[in-house]
């Protein structure tokens, strides 16, 4: 699933109210941000990383946030390795915040590739989130299942997404995001179905932002893995 957005637009509201909605039991985030401590347990160092995954059992469920930490430089490797252990690992939900620090419009990393062709076999959940499509790898878009796209400054991605999403440039352009009120506006395509629908996130009074109307099929809530 591609999350979509200019900083600010809603985007990370959606995807964090989702995550909170299903609940999965295998959750592997990658937090460049550090936005989701929430949902799981910090790693930030790689061998910290590989030694707790090792240590579960095939039938235990985990919740990990890894932190890259601010050295840009060393995100290559660490990625790679992070989606390389993720394919390892069934029934997996992974989320990549950020995606346009580690991909480009014609470059995808070998185990990322991996992922995003593959990893529906290994009954894979994947969310990446990103504020620039226009840059980020092709590969994913071109095999999401759904797309949701909130307000976008650049023309260029403004044009990209209205390309993906099969809808005016103009319905892309004028999407609004209103932190005084609240409210933040979406559009959002099941790529299986070409079902197109719009809605707006409305955080007034409320910690967990929902949409008004929402086209996207989000998995149900899991079972607790014991």
């Amino acid at each position: 699933m591609g999350v979509i957005g200019a900083s600010g637009s809603g985007k990370s509201r959606w995807l964090k109210d989702g995550l909170r909605r299903m609940r999965p039991s295998r959750l592997l985030i990658w937090d460049p941000q550090d936005e989701y401590g929430e949902f799981g347990q910090v790693v930030t160092d790689t061998r910290e990383l590989v030694e707790v995954l090792a240590a579960l059992g095939p039938a235990d469920g985990f919740q990990i946030v890894y932190r890259p930490g601010d050295d840009m430089s060393t995100y290559r490797w660490k990625f790679d390795l992070f989606c390389e252990i993720a394919y390892q690992i069934e029934r997996l939900c992974v989320v990549v915040e950020e995606v346009a620090d580690v991909t480009s419009a014609s470059y995808a990393p070998p185990y990322w590739s991996r992922l995003s062709r593959k990893g529906r076999h290994r009954a894979m959940t994947m969310f990446a989130v990103t504020q620039r499509p226009a840059v980020i790898d092709k590969t994913f878009l071109g095999n999401c299942t759904l797309i949701h796209c909130c307000r976008l400054n650049d023309k260029n991605d403004i044009s990209v997404m209205a390309a993906t999403l099969g809808v005016p440039v103009d319905d892309v352009r004028n999407l609004k995001a209103d932190p005084d009120t609240g409210v933040f506006q979406f559009i959002e395509r099941n790529m299986q179905t070409g079902e197109i629908g719009c809605g707006a996130l409305d955080s007034r009074g409320s910690h967990s932002a929902r949409p008004e109307r929402n086209v996207s099929s989000l998995p149900a809530p899991e079972a607790n893995v014991t």
